[in-house]
């Protein structure tokens, strides 16, 4: 099915948030991971407040460029079902429910995996996190589920087609919707980007640019499995070479 070509109006607000986003989290980055450290200790509301408006941040930085062409095939037919003022509002609603999804996915991920020690500084079986992450997330690439969600990420107008619903409260379904397919791609490299570069902006970048490739690249199904197979390796390599490292093998 032919792809929605973007309107200027929607380059523009996207480009602006988008950049504005990664400019907070590259002069945020340290004081996040001091945040999270913060949530498992016990933090005050404002604490809280900060850590959630950071990690929102965040994933609008990284996840709404992959996102642009199923706003843009949603905010099509928004704008046919009602008129332009209403289309942008609901295409709002749409973008800001699969933030709010992932920024529940993330907020709860980055606390759990700093409570199990498997962030930043580890030690004893600990520090063999990064490659087992890495074989788990290689081997995710190759599952059904994963096919299945990234081809509905792959075919914004066809899943907004299939998944439509009228009125704000159907763009706030349509959005939980889109998100749940997309955490379905995209999870447990999430969890590689918070494991193994432990926040850093490198690794934020990196994964970016492969969920954006591999739902907007005419090879990204081959793509995902590229990724799939390297990560495997790297996981074994790199857990081999720590057993050794600590004379476990």
């Amino acid at each position: 099915m032919a792809q929605v070509a973007p309107s200027v109006t929607v380059l523009a607000i996207f480009a602006t948030i988008v950049v504005a986003a990664w400019i907070v989290t590259v002069a945020t980055a340290g004081n996040l991971n001091d945040l999270i450290m913060v949530q498992v200790t016990g933090a005050a509301p404002v604490s809280l407040g900060t850590f959630l408006a950071l990690v929102g941040v965040m994933m609008a930085a990284m996840m709404l460029p992959a996102a642009l062409p199923m706003v843009t095939a949603y905010r099509g037919l928004a704008t046919l079902d009602s008129n332009p003022t209403e289309g942008t509002v609901r295409t709002f609603v749409f973008s800001a429910m699969y933030l709010l999804l992932w920024l529940l996915f993330t907020g709860a991920a980055l606390v759990l995996l700093v409570a199990l020690g498997l962030m930043g500084m580890t030690s004893g079986v600990g520090l063999l996190a990064p490659g087992l992450v890495l074989i788990a997330a290689g081997t995710y690439q190759f599952t059904s589920w994963k096919s299945y969600c990234l081809t509905k990420c792959r075919t914004p107008v066809g899943f907004v087609m299939e998944h439509w619903r009228t009125g704000r409260k159907g763009a706030a379904r349509m959005g939980l919707s889109h998100g749940i397919y997309c955490l379905g791609c995209c999870w447990v490299l999430m969890l590689v980007v918070f494991v193994t570069g432990a926040m850093s902006l490198l690794w934020m970048v990196g994964f970016a640019g492969l969920v954006l490739a591999e739902k907007v690249w005419s090879r990204g199904e081959t793509l995902a499995l590229v990724i799939g197979a390297a990560s495997v390796v790297a996981g074994v390599g790199a857990t081999y070479w720590i057993a050794s490292m600590s004379g476990w093998l």
